[in-house]
């Protein structure tokens, strides 16, 4: 009964910060403090009153629109509101009570402010990738210092050996935050090679130095292939409703088949049907055939401007950092 009276105080803890969130992300957007004015409409301009303001209950009772204009009121915000809470509970479940949970509460909610302006707007700013940056180098030195101190506390003295500089919090650290931003702006600039832009926006390559900071440059590269697959995920069903929405009927086909065929061959392998080494062989072929016939089709439609399908990556970097930090 206790611990649940617990989750349920910083459940609602988080639901306030999520508030404040909310504003940090919106303000960010329109270029105001985030101090001054006081909360208000964006519609009518109208000062907020103060139940105005309640987490999730507000927009319950207002019915999701302006108490004073009848403006419909974001969905973000609830939603901002309950996953900052979901996060903070997860947060102390997975930490408990130490200062792992404190950085751990600063670093989510960086994430989300980070996903909500790049998510509404596209747009990355650099004080939020800064602090995420900050953050992560304060963590690595303060962990670095309590190591040292308990390993001087044991042996009397200190070994800085290569392989503790190499491997130390702040090494790991740095470079992460080296090749977090290298490793986007190469493949960001693989993007002029294929369709004359940037493949990913500049403000992405600083997340992934964010991220490189807070986790260090071993699980960035996990981050980094499991954000892949998160962006390939959303995006799919997007670009191929585009797709046939704009009759390319080559690229659905193809893509079809591609996928077709894959899943028809990881059957035959695991029945036990593809035994035979030419069966094999002669399979692999024909669906790497498929794969390069829809890799050209969808390459084909992207160096036309106007067929490109564009979500941001930011959102799942930060995905995929979530779940490496909770999961």
């Amino acid at each position: 009964m206790l611990i649940a009276a617990i989750l349920l105080l910083i459940f609602i803890i988080g639901l306030c910060v999520g508030s404040f969130l909310n504003v940090v992300i919106l303000r960010a957007l329109s270029n105001e403090s985030i101090v001054f004015p006081a909360s208000k409409c964006p519609k009518c301009g109208h000062k907020l009153l103060w139940w105005h303001n309640i987490p999730i209950l507000s927009y319950i009772i207002l019915r999701g629109k302006c108490g004073f204009c009848g403006e419909k009121i974001s969905i973000q915000y609830p939603i901002v509101e309950f996953l900052t809470g979901v996060v903070f509970v997860l947060t102390f479940l997975k930490f408990g009570i130490s200062w792992d949970t404190l950085f751990a509460l600063v670093i989510g909610s960086l994430f989300i402010v980070i996903a909500g302006t790049d998510w509404r707007e596209k747009v990355v700013f650099d004080m939020h990738t800064y602090s995420l940056i900050g953050v992560g180098i304060l963590y690595a030195i303060l962990v670095t210092a309590v190591d040292l101190y308990k390993y001087h506390q044991l042996t009397g003295g200190l070994s800085l050996t290569t392989e503790w500089i190499i491997g130390n919090p702040i090494s790991s650290t740095l470079l992460g935050i080296i090749i977090g931003f290298v490793v986007m702006e190469i493949i960001s600039r693989i993007g002029y090679l294929i369709a004359g832009s940037r493949a990913f926006g500049e403000g992405d390559s600083f997340i992934a130095a964010g991220l490189g900071a807070v986790f260090g440059w071993r699980m960035l590269l996990v981050i980094l292939i499991l954000s892949v697959i998160i962006q390939v995920v959303i995006t799919l069903p997007v670009y191929i409703k585009k797709e046939i929405d704009n009759k390319n009927w080559m690229v659905v086909l193809s893509l079809g088949a591609f996928f077709i065929y894959t899943l028809a061959f990881l059957m035959a392998m695991k029945f036990g049907w593809l035994e035979n080494t030419v069966a094999y062989v002669l399979s692999a072929i024909v669906l790497a055939v498929i794969g390069i016939f829809a890799c050209r089709e969808i390459l084909r439609g992207i160096r036309v401007p106007e067929n490109r399908t564009y979500l941001p990556f930011g959102p799942a970097l930060i995905l995929a950092g979530f779940i490496v930090l909770l999961v």
